[in-house]
């Protein structure tokens, strides 16, 4: 243990005006009349506690919170207690703090807590440094715990330290921790007791740290209820969730549930039965939000597969090393920071469907590798030694012209033709004519089960103005609109003023449409009240804008 260097004196012995108090037969401190029913001490009325009550006191606390915790109160409030003593002790002795700091023992002595005696009590009162060590018999604290306690691994005597730590720091005005090392309690001959200042302890003291910062347990209460409240918050999240992902997962189990009467996309549906038995790659070519993973989930749960798993893989948003350590995984310190493996999309794919969302993205690397995996049937792991079996089926989709790409060296001619083997190009929303009707008629009646909502239905309007709109990001957002106007609408009927601006402004793009009081307010919304962008947004001259606006008596 590393000593304190002392710049004033070593004191082990009590001063005599301390020790008057132990040494005579008769303390004038405690006073007792009976008839009034009071004790005092030092003018302090008090309370002659038995062991018994003391015993069943610490049961009944280790019982309801715990032993752990019940030892963390009784430091607690033996520090509090010692704290509080050190003002009066430091106003009793005057400022002494050689005299203030032996009082603590003593009167504690006094009291019937033990029978103290001190081995080693040093302090530098320039430096500020404390190092007290008391050995105590007869403590009434460890007798109560025998009495009760089963547990007789560990010191008892918790009180009495924290009361020594609380006076000691109240004197010196720093953080001092007392350490019980030995205890009647737990087998030995007397208990001991080390008092420093809580820089010089080490991790045998962390305990009686977080029992001096413990919350209360109405903090704790007021915690496992905002957490049980975020519990119940998530757990509606999760029902709704999984309510989605069960209509999606039937929904993509049979491929006759896909909304698809236009010309366009009985096509498309055509050539998806045909490559659904078969274990070919398949590229979906198409503009964004055209429902590339949508297919790509009915070709997986459709086919031979469907009872492995279908893992996919979005490469928009991912730099190249990124992409290639989640295509193909990583071993432990296979890169840096690694401090566990991680299995690569195409080797978790293994017996199932990798579908890798814009694959355009990969960059010449991970394209070698994905083609090496594709045709040897394995894949090597960043830092691995042995290749990993993954038999998997690969659906790719993009919004590129792969094509154009390999003649310009952004992607590699073999991967491209490797991929595809049935290549299936997907028609924009805009092409599907009435299937927009029924594509929104199905996000209309989700997203009123999502949000709780009891059943609408669009006016006539509206599904005028669905049909008119270019809808630049296709399946995407008409399902947005959609949910916009089911949180948006007041009535069981979503009106046109319901759905999203952009939509309404959008749909005026093709010339041949009149333009009407509802339009040109969306587009000047849109445009915060720029006539001149809203007329480039609604496809036609300023001059045109400006007579339907005084027409109509539009104001912007």
């Amino acid at each position: 243990m590393k000593s304190i260097r002392l710049s004033e004196q070593v004191f082990s012995e009590l001063p005599p005006s301390l020790a008057h108090y132990i040494d005579q037969e008769r303390n004038v401190w405690l006073e007792s009349i009976p008839r009034e029913g009071k004790t005092r001490f030092r003018d302090i009325r008090s309370l002659v506690l038995d062991i018994d009550t003391l015993a069943i006191g610490q049961r009944l606390m280790a019982e309801n919170v715990g032993v752990e915790w019940a030892r963390a109160i009784q430091y607690q409030q033996g520090y509090e207690l010692g704290k509080l003593d050190a003002v009066r002790h430091d106003a009793e002795f005057q400022g002494n703090v050689r005299m203030a700091l032996q009082a603590a023992p003593v009167y504690r002595q006094v009291l019937g807590w033990y029978s103290a005696e001190n081995v080693r009590f040093e302090f530098d009162l320039g430096a500020r440094t404390l190092y007290r060590e008391l050995l105590i018999r007869d403590s009434i604290e460890a007798e109560a715990y025998r009495l009760w306690g089963t547990d007789d691994r560990q010191c008892a005597c918790c009180a009495t330290a924290g009361y020594l730590a609380g006076h000691a720091a109240g004197i010196l005005d720093a953080p001092v921790l007392t350490v019980e090392t030995e205890c009647v309690a737990k087998g030995d001959a007397r208990c001991r007791f080390i008092s420093r200042l809580d820089p010089e302890w080490g991790e045998e003291a962390d305990w009686i740290r977080s029992a001096l910062t413990m919350p209360t347990v109405r903090d704790i209460l007021a915690r496992h209820e905002e957490q049980l409240a975020a519990a119940q918050r998530a757990e509606q999240r999760a029902r709704s969730q999984f309510n989605d992902l069960n209509r999606r997962f039937r929904s993509d189990r049979m491929l006759d549930t896909l909304v698809g009467e236009s010309d366009a996309m009985q096509a498309v549906l055509r050539r998806v039965r045909q490559v659904t038995d078969c274990d070919a790659p398949v590229l979906l070519v198409g503009e964004s939000g055209t429902g590339h993973e949508t297919l790509a989930r009915s070709i997986h749960f459709g086919g031979g597969r469907r009872a492995k798993p279908f893992v996919a893989l979005d490469c928009l948003g991912l730099s190249g090393p990124l992409l290639t350590q989640e295509l193909i995984g990583y071993e432990r310190d296979g890169i840096p920071g690694a401090n566990r493996p991680h299995a690569g999309a195409y080797a978790r794919a293994h017996g199932g469907t990798l579908y890798i969302g814009e694959v355009a993205n990969l960059n010449l690397e991970t394209q070698m590798l994905l083609l090496r995996a594709m045709r040897e049937g394995v894949v090597y792991t960043l830092g691995g030694e042995r290749p990993v079996k993954a038999d998997v089926r690969v659906v790719a989709a993009t919004r590129h012209d792969l094509a154009r790409k390999t003649k310009s060296g952004e992607f590699l001619e073999h991967l491209y033709y490797a991929l595809s083997v049935a290549a299936i190009p997907l028609p924009p929303l805009r092409e599907r004519g009435t299937d927009i009707l029924r594509l929104a008629d199905v996000f209309l009646q989700e997203a009123c089960e999502h949000y709780g909502r009891s059943p609408l239905q669009f006016a006539r309007d509206v599904h005028e103005a669905l049909l008119d709109c270019a809808w630049p990001g296709n399946l995407r957002q008409l399902r947005a609109a959609v949910e916009h106007a089911v949180i948006v609408a007041q009535d069981e009927t979503i009106e046109l003023s319901d759905l999203p601006d952009e939509i309404l402004a959008v749909r005026w793009t093709r010339p041949q449409q009149e333009l009407t009081e509802p339009v040109i307010r969306a587009a000047l919304a849109r445009t915060h009240g720029n006539r001149i962008k809203a007329a480039e947004l609604l496809g036609v001259s300023r001059t045109s804008l400006w007579r339907a606006m005084k027409r109509l008596k539009v104001e912007g």
